[in-house]
């Protein structure tokens, strides 16, 4: 992981919708210079480059982490707003937050013409789990419609968008069946994807943003995307983290000691600051390129390009799936002993989630266990961010270890808020 501080960066007015969201605001708190590090309530002892805490795990472990202010690049001389449908969680302040659809032309040039942003973040979108017709409307439509009002297809707002940086997925090149090691850019698009249409949305949304870039009838606002391999960290609550940890704190202690596969299988995680420094360095080489035509520059190469590209973002660092769960669950507080744990051969599992996924449908419940998580359990699933690094300067600067551990203070201190909130409830009745 990266030791040394990058130089502080500009971006101007810069937009970042789905701001209230999980990778959104995250976005507006990296662009702010990390006020979430001020407003930790858990925090027992600060300097001005370390904070610890102490997570139970059987053996009273103390993680310390120095701090995310310290190690990824301050931002100047940048004004920061962030949109979104309601803006009710997640506000920092610094920002500017503004309420809007982004599937509606009227409410996005309303936003756009208060704005005027330079450069567009967009991490919209809805969960994996959601109705296909909301991922359709959101993940595509949304993103239809965000390129052609910031590109000035729908009437001039007083301003030009310069760059627009999609967040796209990953999951834009699996077919939740083969296996993918160290998958590149060079693999194809899976599309049309029949077991996942959360994936097959992000496919249209990421080819709508890469077809817009440099266009006349877009004012030739440069665009790129890119792709995160499974976020966690501080606030995740569906991804990887947050399901492990979820188990964890509701689940017997046999449960936690089933293991699905023999191990050897390994997968990408993304802590999310580090997925945010990701588009953010694709964010900074737009700009620079930008810059460079304004000013009758030599263009790019085509080795060296930014605009009109796709690129993974990863932790660069794959880890065996179960040996990650462990340390999750481990470090939430539930020890799972080697010894004890129960291996369930891959076609057990597999078999098992197709029954699971059977009396799902028989009983009318919503169980998340089906073949498919069977699936992800056992399969090597990770990729390769060499793009990213070689044209942007990205690099991974917090380790996944941390990333986890963070994620389960986030998540242990979530769970005392709530209790304690509860308490003072009961005691007001």
């Amino acid at each position: 992981m990266s030791s040394q501080t990058p130089p502080s960066r500009s971006y101007g007015t810069i937009l970042v919708v789905g701001g209230c969201g999980f990778l959104g605001s995250r976005v507006v708190d990296q662009l702010l210079n990390f006020p979430s590090e001020e407003q930790e309530l858990d925090l027992h002892s600060r300097s001005s480059h370390h904070s610890q805490t102490t997570i139970a795990n059987g053996s009273s472990q103390a993680f310390s982490f120095p701090s995310l202010r310290s190690r990824y690049p301050s931002t100047r001389d940048t004004k920061v707003h962030a949109l979104d449908l309601r803006c009710t969680t997640h506000i920092f302040p610094g920002a500017t937050y503004h309420e809007g659809d982004i599937t509606s032309v009227e409410s996005l040039l309303e936003v756009f013409r208060t704005v005027k942003p330079d450069v567009v973040v967009n991490t919209a979108s809805p969960s994996f789990e959601a109705p296909p017709a909301i991922l359709r409307k959101v993940n595509i439509d949304g993103t239809r419609t965000l390129l052609e009002v910031a590109g000035g297809k729908h009437g001039d707002w007083g301003s030009t968008c310069k760059v627009f940086v999609h967040t796209s997925s990953c999951s834009v090149l699996s077919d939740a069946v083969s296996d993918l090691i160290n998958a590149d850019e060079r693999y194809p698009y899976v599309c049309p994807n029949p077991v996942e249409y959360y994936s097959e949305t992000k496919v249209y949304a990421e080819k709508l943003a890469l077809e817009a870039n440099d266009k006349d009838e877009y004012n030739h606002m440069l665009t790129c995307a890119v792709r995160p391999a499974g976020i966690v960290g501080e606030g995740d609550r569906g991804g990887f983290s947050g399901g492990i940890l979820t188990t964890a704190s509701v689940a017997p202690d046999w449960q936690l000691h089933i293991q699905l596969g023999d191990g050897s299988n390994l997968f990408d995680n993304t802590y999310v600051h580090n997925v945010v420094y990701g588009l953010l360095c694709a964010a900074q080489a737009l700009l620079s390129t930008y810059h460079r035509r304004r000013e009758g520059k030599a263009v790019v190469l085509d080795h060296e390009r930014v605009d009109g590209e796709a690129f993974n973002v990863t932790n660069d660092q794959p880890t065996y799936f179960w040996d990650a769960a462990h340390y999750l669950y481990t470090a939430y507080g539930r020890v799972v002993k080697p010894e004890k744990v129960w291996v369930v051969s891959s076609g057990v599992a597999t078999f098992v989630g197709a029954a699971a996924e059977a009396f799902n449908w028989l009983s009318g419940r919503k169980g998340k266990f089906n073949r498919q998580t069977a699936k992800y359990a056992i399969m090597n699933r990770y990729y390769s961010c060499e793009k990213l690094k070689n044209r942007t300067g990205y690099t991974p600067i917090v380790s996944i270890d941390e990333g986890l551990a963070r994620a389960v203070k986030e998540f242990k201190a979530a769970e005392e808020d709530k209790r304690r909130t509860g308490s003072v409830e009961k005691k007001s009745q």
